[in-house]
């Protein structure tokens, strides 16, 4: 079967991450790009595409049934996991959504999730938030990967009922970077606090083999830090100036951090 869809970096990673045999799972298909691709590379044995949106729903409706696909992917209008019934998929993609939204699709279906024992997320937003709730409720970590596309660095997690890293195997794997980092001023405590933050925020084990995409969100994150600091030094408020030397050290973490990860830089 000749493969009918190209997808982009950002979906090519998200479609690499599916286990094979997969019953999918797609929340938020738009033209339902990602489960015709998949299908097409026999990755998966079927699959349920869900869209709120009445237009990408309708173009999902109508690439499925010009492929002839009707049989293999049911194209379904709800809202996240709603159209979905327990046990009739095992694994889930949702791609390109804010995090905070995912976790609340999750949230809203329990029965449905009770039977899904793959998740593979590329959320936009909440990130660290993401990684903790899901660990805190028994998910394992396998993967987590980034990808550039268009200018714009994405960040890709797969989460596992069965296979990874559990939140305490990862706590374990951070201490390495608290210690390695270590102290950069008196107030250990605080600075501690504010790596861990961004440890989950860019996660354990993309740290664990850091790439350029990793760098560049890195260093950009620490160009909007400079920036904030600039916009906010035109004002003399007390509660600014405190926030501001938060800022400062939040720079001089990060700055830590990146002399580890990334020696020459």
């Amino acid at each position: 079967m000749a493969v009918s869809v190209n997808l982009g970096p950002r979906l090519q990673r998200v479609a690499a991450f599916v286990p094979e045999g997969s019953r999918l799972g797609d929340i938020g298909t738009d033209h339902a790009y990602l489960p015709i691709f998949l299908w097409e590379n026999h990755k998966i044995i079927k699959a349920v595409a869900v869209d709120v949106h009445e237009g990408p729903y309708r173009s999902a409706c109508s690439a499925i049934a010009s492929r002839g696909l009707q049989p293999v992917i049911d194209v379904r209008y709800g809202d996240g996991l709603k159209p979905i019934q327990a046990g009739e998929v095992d694994t889930l993609t949702l791609a390109g959504m804010g995090g905070n939204t995912m976790l609340e699709i999750f949230a809203a279906r329990p029965a449905v999730m009770s039977q899904v024992n793959e998740l593979i997320l590329q959320p936009q937003g909440a990130e660290g938030k993401v990684r903790l709730i899901l660990l805190q409720e028994g998910w394992r970590m396998k993967r987590e990967e980034y990808v550039a596309e268009e200018g714009r660095i994405y960040g890709v997690m797969h989460f596992s009922r069965r296979e990874g890293y559990t939140l305490a195997e990862l706590q374990c794997k951070m201490q390495k970077w608290l210690d390695q980092v270590g102290a950069v001023s008196d107030d250990s405590q605080l600075s501690e606090c504010i790596l861990t933050q961004w440890i989950w925020e860019w996660g354990p084990l993309a740290l664990e083999d850091p790439g350029e995409e990793l760098k560049v969100l890195i260093l950009e994150q620490v160009q909007t830090f400079r920036r904030t600091i600039l916009e906010m030094q035109k004002s003399s408020r007390e509660k600014v100036q405190k926030r501001i030397q938060e800022y400062i050290m939040s720079i001089k973490v990060v700055e830590e951090l990146v002399k580890c990860l990334f020696p020459s830089v």
